[in-house]
């Protein structure tokens, strides 16, 4: 079975928030690679973009979202949505605990 052709909540689920953290990752890698994680926490300057780097990394979501929706599978859209709303909740509480 391929992984695509899953339909289910929790796969919806992992996937909705597995993709995120990879590209954060990612943007830490290139972007912020000269400074220690949790000096990226600390410093004000840095600090402000935390919550705006979650955000574009739950962007892309919204394509494999899509792709879903055009397979019908339904089951694993309604968890990526599930996922996709907590991560946009929880860069939303970050952006404004960190201003």
């Amino acid at each position: 079975m391929k992984i695509s052709e899953k339909d289910s909540i929790a796969f919806g689920l992992i996937l909705s928030t597995v993709l995120p953290v990879v590209l954060f990752s990612i943007v830490y890698l290139v972007k912020f690679h000269d400074y220690g994680y949790s000096t990226v926490w600390r410093i004000p300057q840095l600090r402000g973009s935390i919550p705006k780097i979650i955000s574009l990394c739950i962007f892309p979501n919204g394509l494999i979202f899509y792709v879903y929706i055009l397979k019908n599978k339904l089951k694993t859209m309604r968890g990526m949505l599930s996922g996709t709303m907590i991560l946009a909740l929880f860069a939303g509480i970050l952006f404004f605990i960190l201003q």
